[in-house]
């Protein structure tokens, strides 16, 4: 048995050393094509002699079957080299393609600090940019800390303070390419009646007994934030007062906005984000939503009653998308979603 598996394996290396097959390289395949053209040649020439010389006249072949005989081997060879030569180029174009394709994703540029944010991050790295809204008093340094506790009752300088400072969620990516940040950046503030932190992000504050704030929004449709590195515009898509606990609603159902940082997490979806949106904002404001859109939370304090929250939440503007918002789209919201005042009083 051994010896038969030796010549077999011998008998293997030798026809594949004459025989193309499928793990030949295009040169291999092309040279060994024209090793057996050549050999069929010699083959040629030898039943030629053994016709002429060895075989009586009266057994050899006419000259118009010779004949037919030379011009089949003429056209064997001349098919098999065009064979060969069309081999030769399709693997030649095969490795043109194949470092065609091959392309690497360019890296991003680095992420340079903005110059008028280095004073600040230089005090204190908690720093995490900048936001500005038209028309109110909010125009303040953002931090970010480990936590969403410290900076509540803690300034910007590390002191203690009532006021707080204006603080991202600490679950939220702010200082990254904007493709890496979270799809609803969060941001806190006391709503302080000096006007200071959030103080005047009530000017959105619109609701079903008093509409006079409709104008304020018309006119400010839209803010900016900078983060360490660039500033964005968003444009304003809801504004609403919000309940901060289950046990606020009737149906013990409330929209957190403030947990809707991820979308798409296996909890909170985006569609079921527009949905709160729409259902609970005063003004539809005919600034469109759609899937991968990134997003701004503002949250502050409401007086309506205990653990009340106001929020007001902004898109993104998007890579080539102009900054300005059609406002002559806005209408007020008659169906909007308010909590249950009578149920919460009640309780």
């Amino acid at each position: 048995m051994a010896l038969e598996t030796k010549e077999k394996n011998k008998s293997d290396s030798v026809v594949g050393k004459f025989i193309p097959n499928s793990e030949d390289s295009g040169g291999e395949k092309a040279k060994k094509i024209i090793i057996l053209v050549v050999m069929l040649a010699l083959i040629a020439l030898l039943i030629y002699f053994v016709v002429f010389l060895l075989i009586p006249e009266d057994e050899q072949l006419s000259e118009e079957e010779i004949k037919a005989s030379e011009e089949t081997v003429v056209i064997t060879m001349e098919e098999t080299t065009a064979v060969t030569e069309e081999t030769v180029v399709t693997t030649a174009e095969t490795t043109v393609t194949t470092e065609e394709t091959t392309t690497t994703t360019p890296e991003p540029e680095p992420l340079v600090m903005r110059e008028e944010i280095k004073e600040y991050y230089n005090q204190n790295e908690d720093t995490a940019g900048w936001i500005k809204i038209g028309g109110t008093s909010i125009n303040s340094v953002v931090v970010q800390g480990e936590d969403n506790d410290f900076y509540l009752d803690h300034s910007f300088y590390g002191g203690s303070s009532h006021a707080g400072t204006l603080y991202a969620d600490y679950r939220c990516v702010v200082n990254d390419y904007a493709f890496n940040q979270t799809d609803n950046i969060i941001i806190y503030g006391h709503n302080q009646a000096d006007g200071t932190m959030f103080g005047t992000l009530q000017y959105y504050k619109i609701k079903s007994t008093n509409t006079s704030r409709f104008d304020f929004y018309k006119e400010h449709p839209t803010f900016t934030f900078s983060n360490l590195y660039e500033e964005y515009t968003y444009k304003i898509v809801a504004m609403f007062v919000s309940e901060a606990s289950a046990s606020q609603a009737p149906d013990g159902v409330i929209f957190d906005a403030h947990n809707y940082v991820k979308f798409n997490d296996g909890k909170r979806s985006f569609e079921n984000f527009v949905k709160n949106i729409n259902e609970r904002t005063a003004v539809l404001t005919g600034v469109d939503m759609q899937e991968g859109d990134q997003f701004m939370t503002l949250s502050t304090c409401s007086n309506e009653f205990n653990n009340s929250r106001f929020i007001v939440i902004g898109r993104k503007v998007r890579p080539g998308e102009s900054p300005e918002v059609d406002t002559s789209l806005a209408q007020l919201n008659p169906d909007a979603k308010e909590p249950d005042l009578d149920f919460i009083y009640g309780r």
